[in-house]
């Protein structure tokens, strides 16, 4: 019998917790999602977020995970794609010639069943995942606009016209997530979506799986934007009506998670962004801070990431607790690595301790710096445009003491002491 498609989504996620040792024994831990999801930008560049990892393994989905996800999934087994992973794993039937020892009368007889039964891979090849040629006959209008300035949530409006383009399906995806897109009437001509975090999106209109037209989205903060998340939710706690700015630091304090009832026994994490039009080339460019993690959880493995959002992606740095530096990692242009299969035990550190991060970028040449000593360095090719936004996340909370954002001529365009 062949497998369903369930069966094959759960024969994945065992091959991928072997092959990274998630779980060691237990439940497949955040952490160790977030690890994957790294991964996954790495291999295949495609951006996973991590409550849709979440729900994949909680298999807490209504739908059929997207093609786009499976695939990723797929290319970190070293696969081509999903349809791949699925034909190799397929169960093997009984060859009906070797069954048969290759009599005439045997060998007329697989050809009839073959023919009436036909082969399972081909099947596979003409069903539901085959995705019909798009057709562009004329001009496509793709436009977006928002209802505020500045400040979340905050309203878009896409406007679109795809009366020339020849489809079976149209959708809008809203952000890098393959999993946020809504499906579009293509007689239509708008869609509106809410954007509950500030940041650099980038909108795209698609025509079955293909992306046809894509548009900047750029929200702005008012100031730096506080959110809590816990791990089985979607959708933020925001903060930016709280107090979090005091004695010369940014915090988010105990009076605080207790007036929104944070329960300190769940995973949750912190983002605090702030974006804004910086005006500085991510090819040269220089960031220090001075930041901590709180430890209001008590996790074993605290972490905090570093992540400076441009116009085409991403620079991150993850640091870790001592001992804990398999799941440190950083983004540089193009280069992603993680301490799974790299040795990045120079990003553990006393983390719950100040500590001095410094990300330098002259050329395309980057340098990772802690507490003024040089960590790692690459050099990276791509042209990732400008600095559009500024993103800590910490494991529970985590405080900021300073920091500032240098231009290549070594010109502050940014800078925050927390003295307010």
């Amino acid at each position: 019998m062949a497998r369903s498609e369930q069966e094959f989504i759960d024969l994945c996620k065992k091959q991928i917790e072997r092959k990274f040792l998630f779980g060691t024994g237990n439940e497949v831990t955040q952490r160790d999602l977030e690890v994957l999801s790294e991964h996954i930008e790495e291999k295949t560049g495609t951006n996973i977020s991590l409550s849709t990892l979440k729900r994949l393994w909680k298999n807490n989905y209504k739908q059929r995970p997207q093609l786009a996800t499976l695939n990723a999934l797929a290319a970190i087994l070293e696969f081509k794609d999903w349809q791949n992973f699925k034909s190799a794993h397929a169960r093997k039937r009984t060859s009906l010639a070797k069954m048969l020892q290759w009599s005439v009368p045997g060998l007329l007889l697989a050809i009839v069943l073959l023919s009436i039964f036909g082969s399972s891979s081909e099947s596979e090849k003409n069903g539901k995942e085959t995705f019909e040629q798009i057709q562009i006959t004329g001009p496509i209008r793709f436009e977006t606009s928002k209802t505020v300035t500045q400040g979340i949530p905050n309203t878009v409006v896409f406007s679109y016209d795809v009366s020339k383009v020849v489809a079976d399906s149209f959708y809008i995806q809203q952000s890098w997530d393959p999993n946020n897109k809504v499906a579009i009437d293509p007689k239509g001509s708008a869609l509106t979506s809410i954007y509950y975090e500030s940041g650099y999106h980038r909108a795209r209109l698609m025509a079955n799986d293909s992306v046809i037209a894509q548009r900047p989205i750029h929200i702005l903060s008012e100031d730096w934007e506080p959110h809590l998340y816990y791990e089985e939710e979607d959708m933020p706690i925001n903060l930016k009506d709280e107090s979090f700015i005091a004695n010369g630091q940014l915090h988010l304090d105990k009076t605080v998670l207790e007036k929104y009832k944070i329960d300190l026994s769940k995973e949750f994490y912190s983002r605090i962004s702030n974006s804004q039009i910086f005006d500085v080339h991510s090819d040269n460019f220089n960031l220090f801070t001075r930041l901590k993690v709180d430890g209001v959880r008590n996790e074993l493995c605290p972490w905090v990431s570093v992540i400076i959002v441009t116009e085409v992606h991403i620079f991150r740095v993850t640091l870790m607790d001592k001992g804990c530096e398999k799941y440190a990692g950083y983004k540089l242009g193009e280069i992603s690595k993680g301490g799974h299969d790299n040795d990045l035990s120079a990003l553990g550190c006393a983390i719950t301790d100040w500590q001095d991060l410094e990300i330098r970028v002259k050329g395309k040449h980057a340098q990772i710096y802690l507490n003024d000593t040089l960590t790692y360095a690459e050099t990276f090719h791509k042209d990732l445009g400008k600095i559009a936004a500024l993103v800590y996340a910490f494991d529970g909370t985590g405080s900021m003491d300073y920091i500032k954002l240098q231009d290549g001529n070594g010109q502050i365009v940014f800078e925050d002491g927390f003295e307010r």
